[in-house]
């Protein structure tokens, strides 16, 4: 897999521990301290997971349209929550580097077909 791929794979487990982190273990007023809200964070990072670690450019795609929501949610919560702001930059800047990386992947699939 290019190295474009692996970058993204990387940016997308790091999204994905950062959700437990942030909404599980770190304790008020970073992080809500709450399990369940870091299950329902995490679980929808986990269906393309398998794919995006394969270096399938459809579940990539589709993991590019969902973490959409997640950079949302990182830049209402660095704009509105100051104990948030650093998880939340975190979140948006893993998701910023991710879709980056996804855009340089299919350029590079795409030339090579």
């Amino acid at each position: 897999m290019k190295l474009s791929g692996r970058l993204a794979g990387v940016c997308y487990l790091a999204l994905i521990l950062l959700q437990p982190i942030w909404h599980g273990l770190l304790p008020p007023p970073t992080g809500a301290g709450n399990w369940l809200l870091a299950a329902v964070a995490t679980a929808p990072l986990l269906l393309p997971m398998k794919g995006v670690l394969a270096g399938s450019l459809r579940s990539m795609t589709w993991a590019g349209y969902l973490v959409m929501l997640y950079l949302a949610i990182g830049i209402m919560e660095a704009w509105s929550s100051p104990p948030h702001r650093v998880p939340a930059l975190i979140q948006t800047g893993l998701v910023i580097a991710f879709v980056t990386a996804v855009l340089i992947f299919s350029g590079s699939v795409r030339r090579n077909k």
